[in-house]
């Protein structure tokens, strides 16, 4: 069986290949205050959560036996990474509520064209479409 494309139908390179390929609309004003209050809203969210999470800490427990001590410092260990994840989160929020400010929001970073709303509507601190974060991730993947 031959794998070669039909003569009558152009050969399209796969959606993750061809970043100029999009499958929707651009944000619209209404939209784009819509996604402007959800990025509002997940900044307070994590502005508080980060706040809590600074009251909270204490002194790091010593225990005699070792295993106890593993596992508070494996406790100790998994509320530092979820302390970063939380403040790189509150970074990309804070980089697109920026973009906002400058028309920049809702643009590609890579090729600069819209991303779709629906993109933004599940992650509103995109900063790649769909096509282009493909080939970063697979670039990274490689290396």
């Amino acid at each position: 069986m031959s794998t070669t494309a039909h003569p009558r139908q152009p050969h399209r390179r796969p959606l993750a290949q061809d970043p100029g390929l999009t499958c929707t609309e651009p944000a619209t004003t209404i939209q784009r205050l819509q996604l402007w209050a959800e990025l509002a809203k997940q900044r307070a969210m994590l502005l508080t959560d980060v706040h809590l999470s600074l009251l909270t800490d204490e002194e790091p427990e010593m225990h005699p036996d070792p295993v106890d001590q593993a596992s508070t410092e494996f406790g100790q260990d998994l509320a530092i990474q979820v302390k970063v994840r939380t403040f790189d989160k509150l970074r990309h929020i804070e980089q697109a509520l920026r973009l906002m400010q400058t028309n920049n929001y809702g643009r590609c970073r890579r090729c600069h064209k819209e991303i779709p709303f629906e993109r933004l509507t599940v992650k509103p601190d995109a900063l790649f479409c769909v096509p282009c974060l493909t080939l970063i991730e697979h670039g990274a993947a490689r290396n």
